[in-house]
């Protein structure tokens, strides 16, 4: 019971503590002599989960010395694994940006597109987070 109530502290403290990260932004011109410009914006997001993190959590939290040893060992392979340039927290499906053509099809059926902006944001919850790309501009119709 103990247990239960310090993971639900745990829980609530870290669902209030949660804070945004700005990756990458990219902006171009606005060309305004093709014709009328309608405003377009897509956003699409996937949870992402640092694994590594979590067994970190999990080393401090054990109940003897040889499960905390393990955790750690193990938060130590994950963050290995892990190396290298990264823009937040990896996500279970890699290819869900893959959305933004899709949206961009249904939002501007022209494919005329001017004055984009891209935008890669996470906000982070502990080792949970929300991975963004949002792509907003104009449609040249």
């Amino acid at each position: 019971m103990k247990v239960l109530k310090l993971a639900l502290l745990g829980i609530g403290v870290a669902s209030l503590s949660a804070c945004s990260q700005l990756h990458h932004v990219q902006l171009s011109d606005i060309d305004q002599t093709q014709g009328e410009l309608t405003p377009i914006s897509i956003k699409v997001n996937e949870l992402g989960f640092d694994a590594a993190g979590t067994a970190r959590i999990g080393s401090k939290v054990a109940t003897s010395e040889r499960a905390s040893e393990n955790m750690e060992i193990v938060a130590t392979v994950l963050a290995l694994m892990n190396m290298g340039p990264t823009t937040g927290n990896p996500v279970y499906n890699d290819a869900y940006a893959d959305q933004i053509m899709q949206q961009v099809d249904a939002q501007c059926p022209t494919h005329n597109l001017t004055g984009l902006t891209s935008v890669r944001e996470s906000t982070n919850f502990g080792t949970i987070s929300g991975e963004v790309v949002r792509v907003d501009g104009f449609c040249i119709k």
